[in-house]
C-alpha cells in the first residue's frame, strides 16, 4: 500500500486525532496547577506528626529570639531553602499559620478552612488556607493579595498561588514593635520571599480557582462569621496577633494613617476632603461609603465619568464589555487599567472626577501599580496614566498641592518633562 492510498483510506481517522491533539494541547498550555496532594486525605497523621517535627526542630534557626509573631514569610522562606520535593513543600507549608506565625499541630485536626481572596488583578480566587484561629480567615480575604510564585520541585517548574502583603520593610522602622523576626535590607525583607509581581509571600493557598457563586455558597458561614472584623477599620480591631498582621500588611500601603470609620480625614488630589464617586445603586469598585478609597490597600482609586463614548473602557483594558452597564454613572477605575487606556489614546481627556480621587494614588509607593494590569502593560503607561489625570485635573483647578505631588512622582520615576 503506498503512502497516498493510506492516507486517502484513513483520511477522517487522522483529521479526527489531529483535532483531539490540539483539543489536549489547547487544556495542558491553558491549564492552572492544581495540587496533588490531599493532605487531610492522602498523608497519614504519623507522616505529617514526623515532618510537622522536622520542621520545629529548626524553629530556633528560622525565629532566632523565639519571636514568631507575624512569622509567616520567615517560615515560608525556610521551607523554600529547604529544597523539598513537590509532596513535602506542601505539606510542610500546612504546619504554620501565615498571618500570625503559630506553629499548627497536624494532630488537632480541623485546621483549614476555604476563603475568598483577591489577586492582584482583583480577581476573586477561592483556596484552602491552614490557619490557627478564625480570625486570621478574615484578615487574610480583607488584606491580602493572592499572587504567583515560580519554584523548580522534583526538576520541574511549578507555579502555586501565594498569599502576599506589601514588603513591610519599605517603612522598617515602623514595623510593629510586637514584630522581630524581620531582617530587611534598604526597603526589602531579606530573610522572605516574593512573590512574581515583587509583593512578600506569607503563606501558601491550596486547591484554588477562580471563585463564582457556587464557592461563595461553599462559605457563606466563613463570610458571615467574618462580615463584622471585616466591617471594623483597623484602628479599631481588638484580637491580638491578627492586629499585628493588619498592622504589618497596612505599613506600606499607604493608607493606615488615613483610616477612619467614616473616609472624613481622607484627602484628594487637591489637599481638600476627599469626595465620593459613587453615583447610583450598581457596584462601581467603590468602598462602604462609596469613596475611591479602596481602604486596605486597593488601587480603585480614579473616579472616572462612563459616558456612552467612554463605555468601551473595559473592553479596552483587557476585562469585558461589563462597563457599558455603567453608562450614566460613575466608576473608581484601577490605576493599571486608568494607564493603559490612557497608554493606548482612548478616551476624550475629560472623564475625571478629580475631586473625587484620593491623593495617595500619587505617591511612590503606588508607582508600580499605575503600571500592571491583566499582563496587557504598555510602556511607559505610568507616565502617560499620569500625566493624563494630572493635566485634566490641573486645568480643572490650578493647585499647588496637586502640583507638589506631581512633581515628587516625576523625580521619583526618572524625572519626565511636565505637563503643567
Amino acid at each position: 500500500m503506498t503512502l497516498r492510498t493510506f492516507l486517502r483510506r484513513n483520511i477522517k481517522t487522522i483529521l479526527i486525532l489531529i483535532f483531539l491533539s490540539l483539543i489536549v494541547y489547547t487544556i495542558l498550555n491553558n491549564s492552572t496547577e492544581h495540587f496533588t496532594v490531599d493532605i487531610e486525605n492522602d498523608i497519614d497523621i504519623e507522616e505529617k506528626k514526623t515532618s510537622f517535627e522536622n520542621l520545629m526542630k529548626d524553629f530556633k534557626t528560622i525565629f532566632p529570639d523565639g519571636n514568631r509573631n507575624a512569622g509567616g514569610p520567615q517560615f515560608f522562606k525556610h521551607i523554600v531553602d529547604m529544597n523539598l520535593s513537590k509532596r513535602n513543600f506542601e505539606l510542610y507549608n500546612s504546619f504554620y499559620c501565615g498571618v500570625s506565625g503559630s506553629p499548627v499541630d497536624p494532630e488537632r485536626g480541623n485546621v483549614s478552612d476555604y476563603v475568598i481572596v483577591k489577586d492582584i488583578n482583583d480577581n476573586d480566587i477561592y483556596g484552602k488556607y491552614y490557619r490557627c484561629c478564625s480570625p486570621c480567615l478574615c484578615d487574610i480575604m480583607k488584606y491580602a493579595k493572592v499572587d504567583k510564585f515560580d519554584i523548580t520541585l522534583d526538576g520541574e517548574t511549578h507555579v502555586y498561588d501565594v498569599l502576599t502583603i506589601s514588603d513591610p520593610c519599605c517603612k522598617s522602622g515602623a514595623i510593629p514593635q510586637e514584630v522581630s523576626s524581620f531582617k530587611c535590607d534598604g526597603v526589602k525583607t531579606q530573610n522572605g520571599i516574593h512573590s512574581r509581581s515583587g509583593r512578600l509571600i506569607f503563606a501558601l493557598l491550596y486547591d484554588t480557582k477562580p471563585a463564582t457563586e457556587v464557592e461563595r455558597e461553599n462559605i457563606k458561614d466563613v463570610i458571615g462569621n467574618c462580615r463584622e472584623r471585616m466591617n471594623t477599620p483597623p484602628d479599631k480591631l481588638r484580637s491580638g496577633m491578627g492586629n499585628i498582621f493588619v498592622d504589618l500588611s497596612l505599613l506600606c500601603e499607604d493608607t493606615i494613617e488615613n483610616f477612619t470609620d467614616d473616609n472624613t480625614s481622607l484627602k484628594n488630589i487637591y489637599g481638600e476632603k476627599l469626595k465620593k464617586c459613587k453615583t447610583g445603586e450598581d457596584p462601581g469598585s467603590w468602598d462602604n461609603e462609596g469613596y475611591c478609597s479602596e481602604r486596605g490597600g486597593g488601587v480603585h482609586q480614579i473616579c472616572m465619568d462612563v459616558t456612552p463614548e467612554r463605555s468601551d473602557f473595559s473592553s479596552q483594558t483587557g476585562q469585558g464589555p461589563w462597563s457599558e452597564g455603567r453608562v450614566g454613572n460613575n466608576h473608581c477605575m484601577c490605576l493599571g487599567a486608568w494607564a493603559l487606556y490612557k497608554a493606548k489614546g482612548k478616551g476624550d481627556d475629560n472623564e475625571l472626577q478629580c475631586e473625587s480621587i484620593p491623593d495617595y494614588s500619587l505617591s511612590p509607593q503606588y508607582i508600580g501599580k499605575w503600571n500592571t494590569w491583566n499582563g496587557n502593560e504598555l510602556n511607559d503607561q505610568i507616565k502617560e496614566g499620569i500625566d493624563s489625570m494630572v493635566e485634566q485635573c490641573y486645568h480643572k483647578k490650578k493647585n499647588n498641592y496637586l502640583k507638589d505631588k506631581y512633581n515628587i512622582i516625576r523625580e521619583e520615576y526618572g524625572n519626565w518633562g511636565s505637563v503643567i
